[in-house]
């Protein structure tokens, strides 16, 4: 390997350290965030997390160029060039993850009161920790190469899952109206769960057309405004 490629390497190495301390710090903040409450929050807590979010898209928009560029220009052998397609796929993640802790902090901007209920502290707090120590196991499993971390993280998924479900139950039954059955506030809230679904798909198309004019013009529009162009529906 080339001193040149070394340095690159060296590079993507360190951005990928310092893009993973600002994801931890995020999932820190929203820890407090459950705990107090929004509105209890200092506001330089919440701009701290915004600035974070921001050099999240930059890191990924780093790192992606670094990686292109390596790829193109140092020809990298076999095993250099699975690494890196694996750094392509993991900072992608990474930015998507702090995509998602991001909507958790817009919620709370919606919620009235901005807090969770005492009674659910504990519960939302487990399944942020969980959460967590399942991104931390899954990069270490890729950066140590530990297939048992890999598997541990695949299979708590479906915990999770278990969690938010029956988190939601447990909050219709105490909460809802008198007169309401609990089964038709869990089904909007399932409702709302669909319509979040489908919202990600579209915003998966859009991520996929926006490799599509990266390929086709080299333009990159991650985290960057549409130019002001015709609107109108192809008619392919």
């Amino acid at each position: 390997m080339s001193i040149k490629k070394d340095k690159r390497f060296d590079k993507l190495h360190l951005d990928f350290s310092k893009m993973k301390l600002v994801l931890f710090e995020q999932f820190e903040i929203l820890d407090e965030l459950v705990l107090t409450g929004l509105n209890k929050m200092d506001p330089k807590t919440v701009d701290h997390f915004k600035k974070n979010e921001e050099k999240l898209d930059q890191f990924e928009l780093k790192m992606s160029d670094n990686i292109i560029l390596t790829m193109g220009l140092q020809q990298p052998m076999a095993k250099d060039l699975r690494l890196m397609v694996s750094y392509f796929r993991m900072i992608g993640h990474l930015e998507r993850i702090g995509d998602q802790l991001n909507n958790v902090m817009r919620f709370f901007h919606k919620m009235d009161p901005p807090c969770i209920p005492e009674n659910q502290k504990e519960s939302v707090l487990n399944m942020l920790s969980i959460s967590e120590k399942m991104v931390r196991k899954a990069l270490i499993s890729f950066e140590d190469g530990d297939h048992e971390y890999a598997i541990w993280t695949i299979k708590n998924d479906e915990i999770v899952d278990e969690m938010q479900s029956q988190l939601l139950k447990r909050m219709v039954k105490k909460n809802a109206p008198e007169g309401v059955e609990p089964t038709i506030i869990y089904n909007l809230l399932n409702f709302n769960s669909i319509l979040g679904s489908i919202e990600r798909i579209a915003d998966n198309a859009t991520n996929i057309a926006e490799a599509s004019i990266y390929y086709l013009q080299g333009i990159d529009l991650r985290h960057q405004e549409l130019p002001e162009e015709d609107d109108k529906e192809p008619t392919k």
